[in-house]
């Protein structure tokens, strides 16, 4: 796991902020990451719907499985229109990763052998469950499913580790060390 430095909140000098790529990779697809997606959506009655659910990101998109008969692939049908949170709540880390992202039905509902949908949910339960997960899998593989791609809006993840505050919900003057930081930042990428 990469290095971070942060051992009370709001510490000047730390590493709070916005994750760089390798951190994010790091954090969504390495085998220690066994954080649940949470997915919104919109019901069809206009009420908005969260649910948490393993997931495998391929770099550019989040990958979900859904059973022929879960509620919420019907509403991405009809309204792909979503947004996503994966979050590690442990102090002093608490990373996360924020994306809006529009849903694609790649296959289903299908039976897993000769699938989409097996590959992926393999790796997902590799990582969830650990080494016997696949073959645990097996079992249900004649129970139709769907293969979900969820794909960030404009390819953004919002990201941020730390426990402190971003520059931009400060007033002027109010955290030198973090406008001292933006500054830095903002030359390094001139």
């Amino acid at each position: 796991m990469s290095e971070f430095r942060q051992d009370t909140y709001y510490e000047e000098g730390s590493d709070a902020g916005g994750m760089p790529g390798a951190h994010v990779a790091e954090f969504l697809a390495s085998p220690d990451s066994t954080w649940l997606l949470k997915l919104a959506f919109t019901k069809e009655d206009g009420w908005p719907m969260v649910v948490p659910l393993w997931y495998q990101w391929d770099g550019e998109a989040f990958y979900v499985v859904g059973r022929k008969r879960s509620a919420w692939v019907q509403d991405l049908i009809r309204n792909p229109r979503c947004a996503i949170c994966i979050e590690e709540l442990a102090h002093p880390r608490i990373r996360k990763v924020l994306a809006q992202c529009t849903a694609e039905v790649v296959e289903g509902p299908a039976k897993g052998e000769g699938s989409q949908w097996v590959p992926i949910a393999d790796e997902m339960a590799t990582r969830y469950t650990g080494p016997s997960g696949p073959e645990q899998l097996k079992a249900s593989w004649d129970w139709d499913r769907y293969l979900v791609r969820l794909v960030p809006r404009d390819g953004k993840l919002i990201t941020w580790q730390g426990a402190d505050w971003s520059l931009r919900y400060f007033d002027p003057g109010q955290r030198p060390d973090l406008e001292s930081k933006a500054r830095r930042r903002q030359a390094a990428g001139s």
